[in-house]
């Protein structure tokens, strides 16, 4: 197994060579993307309201239950969401590396969590149409709940707060409820084929999408070798997962490690060169060494986003 998940890695790492970043914009926060968020900033006066467009923002969730097993999900429950509606058509989603620079530029700290005060500057930097955020609560009879928040940047109203919860194993089940009830909020018609295709899980193993979700805030933080230790356990959990086939291959692409010598000091001189945030969340809890119309009701922002 080990050898095909090798293979697998080489040859997306050749495909990401060859094709830079016009299929794919990658995991990794880069220069470019820091200097657009710098400019994006610093023209933020001459920026109009956000466009009229169908541009959704899906940002980081605000983490109530101080729990290091859901922690990962704050990036990657808003990752799995932006995954399943950019294959809607007709919605246009921010990349989230663009959200990430964006969160650092303007300083959010560690947590890079959008509240309330913060979020119309965001959507209007972003140049969203919508917002889409929340809160990971502790259900009472289960150990995920999610309250969601579907928000119209051009009013800063309220559409409708989609909720879901269940057990962590059942959490690609959470992150399809909440998908469905915000495409119903935006207003948006899709087939029946889309359906089908929309309810895959970006994987079945839960256990490998919080490895991966790990390994995405260590890229962020810009310790590159543990994000590509988060991929690789994701990929042992499920050789299946493509996300985490694809930024493990993005790593070695940009040389951030080789697949062939861990050089922690190679990881440090790069380190700077790309996204230096705070922790978001603690290191790998298991680890033992070492994209509706605006005319909606009204209302205020509930969530701390």
């Amino acid at each position: 197994m080990k050898k095909n998940i090798v293979m697998c890695l080489l040859s997306a790492a050749l495909v990401f060579s060859a094709f830079g970043n016009t299929l794919w914009a990658g995991q990794v926060v880069t220069d470019e993307a820091k200097a657009w968020a710098r400019s994006a900033v610093e023209q933020e006066k001459s920026l109009g309201a956000p466009p009229s467009g169908k541009t959704v923002a899906v940002l980081y969730f605000h983490d109530t239950t101080a729990s290091q097993k859901l922690a990962p999900l704050q990036k990657g429950l808003a990752f799995m969401l932006m995954t399943d509606l950019a294959k809607v058509e007709g919605l246009q989603l921010v990349e989230r590396v663009k959200l990430q620079a964006l969160v650092e530029e303007l300083g959010l700290g560690a947590s890079g969590v959008v509240d309330d005060s913060t979020a119309p500057r965001v959507g209007r930097l972003l140049q969203a149409r919508w917002l889409v955020g929340g809160d990971l609560l502790q259900g009472q009879t289960s150990e995920l709940k999610v309250d969601s928040d579907v928000v119209g940047t051009q009013k800063m109203n309220v559409l409708g707060r989609p909720t879901a919860e269940g057990m962590l194993a059942q959490l690609f089940d959470i992150e399809k409820k909440l998908l469905f009830q915000t495409i119903e909020l935006l207003k948006v018609k899709v087939s029946p084929e889309k359906k089908n295709e929309l309810q895959k899980p970006l994987s079945a193993n839960p256990q490998a999408l919080l490895y991966f979700f790990s390994g995405l805030d260590s890229s962020d933080r810009g310790d590159y070798l543990s994000a590509e230790d988060g991929y690789k356990r994701a990929l042992v959990k499920d050789p299946g997962l493509a996300p985490a086939r694809d930024a493990l291959a993005e790593l070695y692409s940009l040389k951030l490690v080789s697949p062939k010598k861990r050089s922690r000091d190679l990881a440090h001189d790069l380190k700077d060169r790309t996204s230096s945030t705070d922790s978001l969340i603690p290191d790998d809890p298991e680890r033992r060494y070492g994209d509706p119309g605006d005319n909606a009701t009204t209302g205020q922002i509930r969530v701390q986003w």
